[in-house]
């Protein structure tokens, strides 16, 4: 990771709602260091230990948990039920929402940083996790048309 990078991930998380702690931070330079694919939050921990920063597995859970809340990480569990994490790839462009059309499938994208980071915020207040990328917002475009003046 390059000195460039720190400023954007730290950017990134606070436009999310969290504040860019240094273990949030380096949790995600250690993620994004080790490369595509899924990872065990204890090869994390290793890697962390292996840059020579502290670290431990209670702080490594916490920290997982925190950036699977805002979409930073997708969690996934594999055929023993362990859980494993990696990178979405909304860390490069977490803007995109799209309305979408139950009836038609008409699809209408917005991208708007601002809008997508409280409308995730709004979600995880009310337990909810936005994890798809885009965000779909399901609408009703065709009632919504015909009782409109836009006949």
């Amino acid at each position: 990771m390059n000195s460039e990078e720190i400023p954007r991930l730290t950017e990134q998380l606070q436009r999310a709602g969290l504040r860019p702690t240094v273990g949030r931070v380096g949790m995600l330079s250690a993620i994004i260091q080790m490369g595509d694919g899924y990872h065990y939050p204890e090869d994390i921990l290793r890697e962390l230990l292996r840059q020579d920063r502290m670290g431990s597995i209670t702080t490594i859970y916490r920290v997982l948990a925190d950036l699977s809340a805002i979409n930073f990480l997708q969690r996934s569990f594999d055929a023993d039920g362990k859980a494993k994490y990696r990178l979405t790839y909304e860390i490069k462009d977490a803007e995109e929402i799209c309305l979408v059309c139950e009836q038609s499938g008409r699809r209408i994208t917005v991208h708007d940083r601002e809008l997508r980071a409280q409308l995730d915020h709004l979600a995880r207040l009310h337990g909810m996790e936005t994890s798809t990328v885009p965000l779909l917002i399901q609408v009703n475009a065709v009632t919504a048309f015909e009782n409109s003046d836009f006949k």
